[in-house]
């Protein structure tokens, strides 16, 4: 009987709607939306759909599940503790001599460069369009202030960027809070379904003239709209671009850890 009993528990276990355990650091927090970045290993950085009330540097375990744009759904969270310094890797979207501005899967994250010299076009700096391995450290307030910038690759392929859609005429524009970015339309994209307002999560490719062009779009409102079935809608040649080309890792739920 007692057998019985333990396969009937562990069968109840494996039948259980598919949800992952994963860990990480709190690396971007947008309360309004519900929506976090965590990075969860110094390559993989997830946007988790949750309304936990985090703060950029902490440590949290989740339960979640991975939705049809790639995001996360958590449906437990749990503060393990606090880190002083992140890793990450994303794609270089913009650069001054006092700031970077990544994409990491999507998230746009900033972060403070500190006293620079005036020879920032220097052969060692990251470039637009470069991937890069950054080391920062946390503040109390939550900013990111960069140990370390190496470079991983001086192109990619391409990424990916949340925020506020603006459709334009053969293009349109993603906007988070430290920037906007342009991308082309593929010939003969229909935008069907999206507005200008829309939160979204666009999937980008980069020519070799460093020209952005529109691979995917979904919707990123909450964790709903953004495992609905028909907030996919992709761009000319209907390849899936949920592999996020920026080096920010996939958003996937198979509880890769980062302590």
């Amino acid at each position: 009987m007692k057998r019985l009993i333990l396969l009937s528990v562990a069968a109840a276990a494996f039948l259980a709607p598919s949800a992952a355990l994963a860990s990480g650091v709190v690396l971007k927090v947008q309360p309004a939306r519900h929506l976090v970045a965590v990075a969860r290993t110094p390559t993989r950085v997830a946007l988790v759909h949750t309304t936990a009330r985090l703060h950029v540097g902490q440590r949290v375990a989740l339960t979640a599940r991975k939705l049809r744009n790639g995001t996360l759904a958590a449906s437990r969270v749990r503060v393990v503790g606090r880190a002083r310094t992140v890793k990450f890797r994303g794609l270089v979207l913009a650069r001054t001599t006092s700031r970077l501005v990544l994409s990491a899967n999507g998230a746009v994250i900033a972060v403070h460069r500190g006293s620079r010299s005036t020879s920032s076009a220097r052969d060692d700096e990251p470039r637009v369009g470069s991937t890069v391995d950054v080391t920062a450290r946390i503040d109390d307030d939550g900013d990111l202030d960069e140990d370390d910038a190496a470079l991983f690759s001086p192109t990619a392929p391409g990424g990916q960027i949340e925020g506020r859609l603006t459709i334009g005429s053969g293009t349109i524009a993603v906007t988070s809070e430290h920037l906007s970015l342009v991308l082309k339309e593929p010939a003969g994209v229909v935008l069907l379904g999206f507005a200008t307002g829309d939160e979204v999560l666009a999937t980008f490719s980069q020519g070799t003239d460093g020209s952005l062009t529109l691979t995917a779009l979904s919707r990123d409102d909450n964790a709903q709209r953004a495992d609905d079935d028909n907030g996919d809608d992709r761009g000319g040649d209907g390849r899936d671009g949920h592999d996020g080309g920026d080096g920010g890792g996939g958003g996937g739920d198979d509880g890769g850890g980062h302590h």
